[in-house]
């Protein structure tokens, strides 16, 4: 009887010390904006988007803003997510984390283990170090996740065999050497009216969240994916 005491005890000392470190986060269908970088209209399309990925592949793609790390690895945090919200389909693994820390301005994208043989991690590096991050350098925080995003999603669709339908604009591609002019104005003059026309004709009126059923219930994160700070 006094060792079932004692294994009770130990039990729920070890479930205090898991869930003291789980992260608690208020998602808006596939987005966790707790840093504030994204308009509503950004994150319904970002959301319509992310949604007809899960819709065909099963996949599930968050994107995670947080004011602060609070002290842990953005690596932690974002294997933290993936496991504590099961992201991707039961017995494929095909969740992704793109998780952005504002005041540590470190940023992290981790994949399940079903993505780990299909994108190689210089694909992700890549991803963050030619179309997110030089947003990030200017400051312009919702036009390098609104880029990333796309890409990201773009990606996991083509190694899952499918193609999604994508709403709203992705803005451009910044090269290296604009990245660090510290113009706030980060889309190009020639790409204004690409965006205009976009912002005109994006069904925009169709609002995310009525058919939304949550994550998948997978949640199986070995820790691939690479991270990058501005």
């Amino acid at each position: 009887m006094i060792k079932r005491y004692w294994l009770l005890i130990i039990g729920l000392l070890v479930f205090s010390c898991l869930s003291a470190n789980a992260i608690t986060l208020k998602f808006n269908g596939f987005i966790a904006d707790e840093a504030n970088l994204l308009s509503p209209e950004v994150e319904n399309d970002l959301n319509m988007t992310l949604w007809d990925l899960q819709k065909k592949s099963g996949a599930d793609l968050v994107v995670v803003t947080l004011p602060s790390l609070n002290g842990r690895t953005v690596e932690e945090v974002a294997i933290d997510i993936g496991r504590s919200y099961k992201l991707g389909a039961v017995g494929k693994n095909n969740g992704m984390v793109y998780l952005t820390a504002l005041n540590e301005r470190k940023m992290r994208i981790e994949q399940g283990l079903g993505l780990e043989d299909k994108i190689s991690v210089e694909t992700l590096q890549n991803i963050m170090n030619n179309d997110i991050l030089p947003y990030y350098k200017q400051n312009n925080y919702e036009n390098g996740i609104r880029r990333g995003t796309y890409v990201l999603a773009q990606t996991v669709a083509q190694v899952e065999g499918v193609k999604i339908k994508k709403q709203g604009v992705c803005p451009p591609a910044l090269s290296t050497s604009s990245s660090t002019a510290g113009n706030k104005d980060s889309i190009p003059w020639w790409g204004w009216p690409i965006v205009i026309l976009g912002a005109l004709f994006s069904p925009r009126k169709r609002r995310f969240g009525s058919g939304f059923g949550g994550f998948g219930g997978g949640g199986g994160f070995g820790g691939s994916g690479c991270s990058g700070s501005w």
